[in-house]
């Protein structure tokens, strides 16, 4: 069998293809629901100025859009870029989307709402992230949001131990997975093997992510300029905790 191997990174197409296979975006009903829960808890309604950080496929993009908002939607994933843009294309819906960084942003004061939702961090270093979240803060208005769902590694207390590894498989297709993860030194390992029986090609994911804590990422919102960070559980304000946090309404 042919054998290769692949440094996570958002950026690599290798990587962006086989998230795509094992990890498939949510279909248009499940973005229309996130949407209006998103609506709810915010009390936000078309029409306005929306940022979509790391937009993926454009789901929730177009999903906005379809609702009346003007969206500009940002990612750094090529091969995600082309599918949004085709999608809006097919929904005749007019929606900017770029292949870039939200540190590299230069708007200011030009968003009432920005989103970044499943957004992972881990892969940055301090500096982008520090550049990152200032940059979206910048970018909205005063008084106006950003809705920041977290995905990534988790550092939580007495559950995750240094070195402790878990594992998993799965099969698809003609197509095996098998994965190892663990907490060491602050950062998550994984490494992923797809076997795929069809091409006869063995593909080893390396995978090196920093894993945060919830005062590190209030820390981190707090440092960026948002005058107030709300931490939730859940779109119900259940309030979040050390073991327990994924969402993060931030106020500039």
């Amino acid at each position: 069998m042919k054998r290769k191997t692949v440094q996570v990174s958002w950026e690599d197409e290798d990587f962006q293809k086989c998230f795509a296979e094992w990890v498939p975006f949510p279909d248009e009903l499940a973005s229309a629901k996130d949407l209006d829960r998103i609506e709810a808890l915010l009390d936000l309604s078309a029409p306005k100025d929306v940022l979509d950080v790391g937009c993926g496929n454009g789901r929730h993009a177009i999903e906005l859009a379809r609702r009346g908002y003007r969206v500009v939607g940002i990612d750094i994933a090529a091969r995600f870029l082309a599918q949004a843009r085709k999608a809006a294309k097919a929904s005749r819906l007019a929606i900017e989307f770029r292949q870039q960084r939200a540190s590299e942003l230069v708007e200011k004061d030009a968003f009432d709402f920005a989103l970044a939702y499943w957004h992972t961090i881990g892969f940055m270093s301090e500096e982008e992230i520090k550049k990152h979240f200032s940059s979206i803060c910048e970018a909205l208005r005063p008084t106006c949001p950003l809705l920041y769902v977290f995905q990534g590694p988790k550092m939580i207390p007495d559950e995750e131990k240094d070195g402790q590894s878990t594992r998993n498989w799965g099969e698809k297709d003609g197509k095996f997975i098998l994965s190892k993860k663990e907490i060491r030194d602050g950062y998550r390992a994984e490494l992923s093997i797809v076997i795929d029986t069809n091409t006869c090609e063995i593909t080893e994911y390396q995978e090196h992510q920093r894993a945060f804590s919830y005062e590190e990422v209030m820390e981190i919102l707090r440092e960026a300029g948002f005058v107030s960070v709300e931490a939730y559980k859940d779109f119900d304000k259940t309030p979040a905790s050390q073991e327990d946090f994924s969402m993060f309404v931030c106020w500039r």
